[in-house]
């Protein structure tokens, strides 16, 4: 067996995986304390005491025992992971959090009862199903069951969440479990993407063919909203969620998720611009933040006129978007406006911190190529020309900073919030950015401003890179030490 480790989340949840730093989940727990999901803050919002929860794909337990928690006593969790020596890592973490509440299934959801092949790779997190006799030896064969054949077998009358990752067995997944999602109503997360460059549209048809309407996660409201198969999609977009028109009406009654006739009708009241003005006017809603108040004075004298005008206007859509009084519907209209508009604004001239406002706006909309993308460009421009424009009212690039004074250095406050949010989006994680990480890291070490999280990232990197040095100096040491005998 292969040590162990005990890892705490962000929420005290202790999860147990091996003691390395060359395997996906281990390391991004060690460097984010969480999986790297956006997904999986909505689903802890979302579960409440004794809801009953499905986890199909559970790995090392990531969702399974954040769930766990979440439904308590009261609620469970049937997390199924097929993998042996993963599922006994799961197990442990069972032990370790003391949950009664998980029953653990050894076992592969398909779309019928049998036996497969699981194929064997060295990160857990990429092992898949192969139903072809031919298919290369190696890994390990696996249970197969079905969710019809689970609702029976446990009696289920009520299953609230749902996720599913299972490495291209989706589909399958959906075929064996046509009664199940007829009857029980769950709230669905599951898988879009196939590959690094391939997404799996057919399979949000797949659930429209069962009446289940498909949604991505708008970060910033922590809100679901609908997923649209005829607009471009994010190429970081991971999981969509799907749910019928009965789940739904009850998820937006609880103020988490939007539906399409609710967006059309604040269209036709034109309800986002019927607030009070001022109210969202820069001057009311950058006032409470740390680096605004020595620059009111300067972005009072400039003119509100022509593009400035513009960019007050999706400053003061965004301000509305972040007033929890309006509904989530008019709160999600307001924030996409405000993306809509700020993007236009930077394509014709993105002088100023311009590009800082649309890479936070871009994020809490959901649109993180659209975020990174404007602060890769901030970036460049603020160290190409040694300075930064001020002039104008700004939104800084990562919500930390709203908190965080630039004292006398706005010019390194500015770059290091652009610099860490960059780090945060860019990539899911340091490990799959490897030494190439090590000089951002510490330019945001330099700087001053840096959080924990940044440290740890920083240590993560230098391990890494210290230990793939011993490793390759390790057989000529071994072969020296022979040869001396």
């Amino acid at each position: 067996m292969v040590d162990a480790t005990v890892l705490t989340l962000i929420d005290g949840v202790r999860v147990v995986v091996p003691d390395a730093l060359d395997l996906i989940t281990p390391y991004v727990l060690r460097e984010q304390q969480d999986y790297f999901e956006d997904e999986l803050p909505f689903v802890r919002s979302f579960l409440t005491r004794g809801m009953k929860v499905i986890d199909i794909g559970a790995n090392y337990g990531v969702y399974t025992l954040p769930m766990a928690q979440r439904v308590g006593p009261t609620g469970h969790v049937w997390a199924f992971e097929p993998a042996s020596s993963t599922a006994e890592f799961l197990a442990r973490g069972v032990t370790e959090n003391g949950f009664s509440q998980v029953t653990l299934e050894q076992k592969a959801v398909s779309g019928a009862p049998g036996s497969a092949q699981l194929s064997s790779h060295v990160h857990a997190e990429l092992r898949s199903i192969s139903h072809d006799s031919s298919a290369p030896k190696g890994g390990e064969i696996v249970s197969l069951v079905t969710l019809d054949d689970c609702m029976d077998r446990y009696g289920w009358s009520a299953i609230d969440f749902i996720k599913i990752d299972a490495e291209g067995e989706e589909s399958s997944i959906v075929r064996g479990g046509r009664r199940f999602f007829a009857r029980l109503e769950p709230l669905v997360q599951y898988e879009l993407r196939k590959t690094a460059a391939d997404m799996n549209f057919d399979l949000v048809r797949e659930f429209a063919a069962i009446g289940y309407e498909s949604y991505r996660l708008s970060p910033g409201l922590n809100l679901l909203v609908p997923f649209d198969l005829n607009t471009p999609s994010d190429h970081y977009l991971l999981n969509l969620f799907s749910c019928n028109a009965a789940c739904a009406e009850r998820l937006a009654a609880r103020g988490i998720l939007v539906r399409r006739q609710d967006l059309a009708a604040v269209e036709a009241a034109g309800k986002i611009g019927n607030e009070s003005a001022s109210k969202y006017h820069w001057r009311h809603a950058l006032a409470p933040f740390a680096y605004a108040a020595p620059l009111q004075s300067t972005w009072t004298t400039a003119q509100e006129t022509g593009t400035r005008a513009e960019l007050v206007g999706a400053l003061s859509l965004y301000a509305r978007s972040r007033d929890e009084d309006l509904s989530m519907a008019v709160r999600f209209r307001a924030l996409q406006s405000s993306f809509l508009q700020m993007s236009s604004i930077c394509d014709r001239d993105s002088s100023s911190l311009r590009l800082a406002s649309l890479a936070r706006i871009a994020h809490d909309y959901g649109a993180r190529a659209a975020s990174v993308t404007a602060l890769a460009r901030l970036t460049e421009n603020i160290r190409r020309t040694g300075s930064v424009d001020t002039a104008e009212p700004f939104l800084a690039p990562l919500e930390r900073f709203e908190s965080v004074s630039p004292g006398e250095v706005l010019g390194s406050w500015i770059l290091a919030a652009t610099l860490e949010q960059l780090e945060k989006r860019e990539a899911f994680s340091t490990f799959y950015v490897g030494p190439r990480a090590l000089d951002r890291l510490e330019a945001i070490d330099a700087l001053g401003f840096g959080g924990p999280d940044m440290r740890r990232r920083l240590e993560l990197v230098r391990l890494r890179i210290e230990g793939a040095r011993a490793a390759k100096t390790r057989p000529a040491d071994a072969a020296g030490a022979n040869g001396s005998r």
